[in-house]
């Protein structure tokens, strides 16, 4: 009995070999793969062959794709051609070997998804035949309640949707809407064995006209948005954050110079049965994440930092108490970023900002600044709930030229947030210099009515140019916040290693009221437990304030030491050895003069 039980197993152990071994030959069974899937194995999933969209649009033959979890690259190959590359989006036709295809070829495109620590997915493969992709129904006519579309001659059928549920389906180009009522979204699309393709448009029984839908299905690849052509339409209105609108003919546009897009809308001729979309709030998914704290949008390019006004834009359409959490990914270096704003690599983020974006410990470096707009600062403005937190920023250069009398008065320069209502903490600014040419700087703050904690400024320049149009200067500098306002909290923070300087000596010089942290706390104000070390202040105006910490304390603030050190400080050419300053000489280690 033992003998034929052993038997037993071990033939059911060669037919588990083989039928495992042939499953694997004939890839009919497709084992786990990357550590989301089940099993975990360590193979990318593969891309989704639904994913896949190839289109030809002049002497380009793009192909795009939805991305894969963990991937890193894709290898995509059609023939000869082979390209490797980090976005989903690839023009082949750039491809060396690659050649256009004619009416009647087919032509076959794999993908493979790579990456770090994970072997290839397997590859999904697309069959794409030239003439034979249908195209988004052309609506001709909306008379008596029948839509009447142009036929396609590659379509096999089509399909009519009324809010979602099928209607019709067959050969038939028109379609009845005498039995709706109210405003319904109707979708016609075109079908055959190879593709498909819809437009959408609105029906309202009310006034009986119909109104083609804004795009909803949005690739972004990089700096690059695309969508899927809508049969009929003279062109697409690209609406950005700030609602500019600008008119382009192809179905892609390029994000890397003007902001992001905010939506994408049709743009029918004046003799077309469907009126032209309205501009209405569109979802586009520009980070991945799902923005919960649990789940936050992840940052891992220059270009996904810029999307945050996006999603805080629409946080604030939709009134959300919810807040959207952000964290960056992975450092990011922005020497190889093209301009953006004037000469700058960064771009500014001007919607308010109610979220948390947490750096997670990551540095952004060599960011180049060049502007003459009166305010820059990465944030314009930081809300009561909103928080900036655990981010470096290394190697910036910010240059504020502006020197005409037309700008605002006061003009200033930050790296964090011109007005902060909320929190920023632990942020460090390192090895960095601001120069302004007629205003204010400071390394993380302009006006602080929030908290500002336990950050770092080390081995930073803050100049003061010339002496601007609006006459002698006396703008105020610090290390860390401008001003510190009514309600604001300045604690917990060290500067060291940090020079502020202008032009001219005496009654001559251009620096106003300047100091490590803080250059002017207001009443209600508190500044407390700062340290620093090394600081030089150089060119200052006669009878303006210098500290260590503070430069003017008006009455009713709150400054203290607490157990900060309070290190080196130099005025001109003297060392600072008092911690108050005197109507004499205003200039003290704690402050240098109290209102």
């Amino acid at each position: 009995m033992l003998k034929h039980t052993k038997r037993g197993i071990f033939i059911l152990l060669v037919m588990l070999c083989i039928t495992f071994a042939f499953a694997i030959g004939c890839g009919s069974i497709e084992m786990p793969g990357g550590p989301n899937e089940p099993g975990g194995g360590d193979r990318l999933p593969a891309v989704s062959s639904s994913s896949i969209s190839i289109h030809k649009e002049g002497d380009s033959f793009w192909v795009s794709w939805t991305a894969v979890e963990g991937a890193q690259s894709y290898e995509v190959k059609c023939g000869s051609a082979s390209v490797t590359t980090q976005i989903t989006l690839v023009d082949l036709s750039t491809v060396g070997g690659f050649t256009m295809p004619e009416t009647g070829d087919k032509i076959t495109v794999t993908i493979t998804a790579k990456g770090d620590g994970y072997k290839n997915s397997s590859p999904t493969s697309i069959t794409y035949e030239e003439g034979k992709q249908v195209s988004s129904p052309e609506i001709l006519s909306f008379a008596d309640g029948i839509i009447t579309w142009k036929e396609d001659s590659n379509a096999t059928k089509y399909t009519v949707k009324v809010d979602g549920v099928e209607a019709a389906q067959g050969t038939s180009t028109t379609f009845n809407v005498a039995s709706l009522s109210g405003y319904v979204k109707i979708e016609i699309t075109a079908v055959n064995g190879f593709s498909s393709a819809t437009i959408a448009v609105m029906y309202n029984s009310a006034n009986g006209k119909l109104s083609v839908m804004p795009i909803t299905d949005y690739t972004v690849s990089g700096e690059i948005i695309r969508w899927n052509p809508v049969g009929g339409a003279l062109g697409y209105k690209v609406v950005d954050l700030d609602f500019n609108s600008y008119i382009v003919t192809t179905s892609h546009y390029i994000m890397s110079v003007r902001n992001l897009v905010y939506g994408v809308y049709p743009v029918m001729p004046a003799t077309s049965a469907v009126e032209s979309a309205e501009v209405v709030p569109v979802n586009i998914k520009y980070l991945n994440g799902s923005g919960t704290e649990a789940d936050p949008y992840l940052i891992k390019t220059p270009f996904d930092l810029r999307a945050i006004d996006y999603y805080e834009l629409k946080s604030s359409e939709i009134k959300s108490n919810a807040k959207n959490y952000y964290k960056i990914a992975n450092d990011l270096n922005y020497s190889t970023v093209s301009a953006l704003e004037a000469e700058s690599n960064l771009f500014t983020l001007r919607k308010p900002f109610m979220g948390v974006l947490n750096g997670d410990g990551h540095t952004l470096s060599q960011i180049t600044v060049n502007t003459d707009n009166g305010f820059w600062a990465l944030f314009e403005f930081i809300a009561v709930d909103g928080m900036v937190t655990n981010i470096k920023f290394d190697d910036v250069e910010i240059t504020n030229g502006i020197q005409k009398l037309e700008f605002p008065i006061n003009p200033a320069t930050a790296m964090v947030a011109y007005q902060n209502y909320g929190t920023v903490s632990s942020v460090a600014l390192s090895n960095s210099k601001f120069t302004v040419k007629a205003g204010s700087a400071a390394g993380l703050v302009i006006h602080n009515y929030g908290t500002v904690e336990n950050c770092m400024v080390v081995n930073c320049d803050l100049q003061e140019d010339v002496t601007s149009a609006m006459g002698s200067a006396a703008y105020e500098m610090a290390g860390v916040v401008l001003e510190n306002c009514k309600g604001g909290m300045v604690s917990g923070n060290t500067v060291n290693t940090l020079n502020i300087y202008g032009v001219g000596n005496g009654s001559s010089g251009n620096i106003g009221s300047s100091a490590g942290i803080v250059a002017i706390n207001r009443a209600d104000g508190k500044v407390n437990n700062n340290s620093f070390d090394l600081v030089n202040i150089r060119n200052i105006k006669t009878g303006k304030e210098a500290g260590g910490v503070v430069a003017y304390c008006a009455k009713g603030s709150d400054v203290t030491a607490g157990s900060a050190s309070l290190g080196t400080l130099t005025v001109g050419a003297s060392p600072i050895g008092a911690t108050t300053g005197t109507q004499a000489q205003p200039y003290g280690k704690l402050y240098g003069k109290q209102g």
